[in-house]
């Protein structure tokens, strides 16, 4: 059975006065990584105003009562070695600050405390950034290679919140007012508890008074409502983006599953890695080693608050592309026949355990790795330490009955982009 003292990490937890949640994983000799998060994320955008969580988030660096511009504030850590950067889901929102010795840790403590408390939202600013968005949206759009995601993200969610884009689009950003910014950021992130999440070289007690002293506010913690899982809406499985005269087509291959703390979510991550993961997986060796279709291969299994999704994005010539998809297809349809052995299971759960003792040496890695838990799963947050308990834990007999229930007929997902048609294609499942 693994323990965090395996790892030379001693994890702590508490709370701050004002409620927010702290967890904090002790390593000597590493440098600190933190990362503050709030319930702040896209579903939150009202309709018709789309992308304004995103717009939020990149409004925090460009002037608070402190710092004058973002260069002011990049300059602030940047000067101690330190960086900081932003980050925008569809469930929440999120400030990262890394340094690399104890003795600068008030820095970041006063730094997260000017974004997320003192941002001034100045007019001029916000009209600056939303070109940059704007430009950002735009980039996404005319790549396949990026708008794959989202066009995935739209059809595996349709017909609810989750299938809107975090960014917005061009008419919804330019719709965005200051007010709506400003009322979203003092509602949603300035007057909201955060969840802490600490990893590196610095002591508990010293986390927890700095962030006491600088966030004194005393506000009621307002726990997350379990609203239960999200509707699966199947009316168009297929979404093509067509980019005339691109003949390399970006394939985005995937089937609805359940939301974080359902336990199927870990068995899903070993057939992740038994598919995807480096050139001994199946589909890797199917697809690139045996048969040179593809370059690149991504298979994800993601969970969230109220839902979850298992999908391979690759990309092949329009020529190769059936060839791909029968592929595709034919590696599901095996999964969920039960045609896998222990050989297989035994080489992923070893991949994934062995993998995290590799990866797990700094101090952000751990703060990553423990962020999802932390907000998806509040009441009962699993360590590093019982993921791979979990992980080790699984038979073959549970990825076999995980396979049948999510790999079925007429419950796939088809995003395309390129320059493709659907009368190109067919989908035998």
């Amino acid at each position: 059975m693994f323990q965090l003292k395996d790892f030379g990490v001693t994890k702590n937890t508490g709370v701050l006065k004002n409620g927010s949640k702290v967890f904090h994983f002790y390593k000597p000799n590493m440098p600190v990584s933190t990362a503050v998060i709030f319930d702040s994320g896209s579903k939150f955008d009202p309709v018709g105003k789309e992308g304004l969580a995103h717009f939020v988030e990149h409004i925090l660096f460009k002037s608070t009562k402190k710092f004058k511009d973002e260069t002011e504030a990049g300059l602030f850590l940047e000067s101690i070695g330190g960086q900081a950067n932003a980050f925008t889901g569809v469930d929440l929102l999120g400030v990262t600050a890394d340094i690399g010795i104890e003795l600068d840790y008030p820095k970041v403590v006063d730094f997260i405390h000017e974004l997320t408390k003192e941002s001034l939202f100045e007019e001029q600013k916000i009209e600056i950034e939303r070109g940059t968005i704007l430009g950002e949206i735009a980039d996404y759009e005319s790549n396949p290679a990026l708008h794959i995601r989202d066009l995935m993200q739209d059809g595996l969610f349709q017909g609810t919140y989750a299938e809107r884009p975090i960014a917005g689009n061009a008419e919804t950003v330019m719709g965005i007012s200051r007010d709506d910014l400003y009322n979203f950021y003092k509602s949603r992130i300035a007057a909201k508890n955060m969840s802490v999440v600490v990893a590196g070289d610095i002591e508990f007690d010293k986390i927890v008074d700095l962030f006491d002293a600088t966030f004194s506010e005393a506000l009621p913690f307002e726990e997350k409502s379990d609203a239960g899982d999200l509707e699966v809406i199947r009316k168009d499985p297929l979404g093509i983006k067509v980019y005339e005269g691109i003949d390399h087509i970006f394939t985005g291959f995937s089937f609805r599953t359940g939301r974080y703390t359902n336990p199927d979510s870990k068995v899903l991550d070993v057939i992740e890695t038994l598919m995807g993961e480096g050139f001994s997986s199946s589909l890797f060796r199917k697809l690139r080693t045996e048969n040179g279709l593809v370059y690149s291969l991504k298979v994800m299994s993601g969970s969230y608050i109220d839902r979850g999704h298992f999908s391979v994005v690759t990309a092949t010539s329009k020529e190769k592309l059936q060839l791909v998809l029968d592929i595709l297809t034919s590696e599901f349809k095996r999964l969920e026949s039960g045609d896998v052995d222990e050989v297989e299971l035994n080489l992923a759960k070893q991949k994934i355990i062995r993998s995290k003792i590799r990866e797990m040496q700094d101090s952000n890695t751990w703060v990553g790795f423990h962020l999802s838990d932390i907000f998806f799963n509040p009441d009962n947050p699993i360590d590093l330490a019982g993921y791979l308990n979990e992980i080790e834990n699984i038979t073959l007999k549970d990825v076999v009955e995980i396979s049948k229930k999510y790999f079925t007929k007429n419950s796939w997902y088809l995003a395309l982009c390129g320059d493709v048609k659907e009368n190109d294609f067919k989908i035998d499942y």
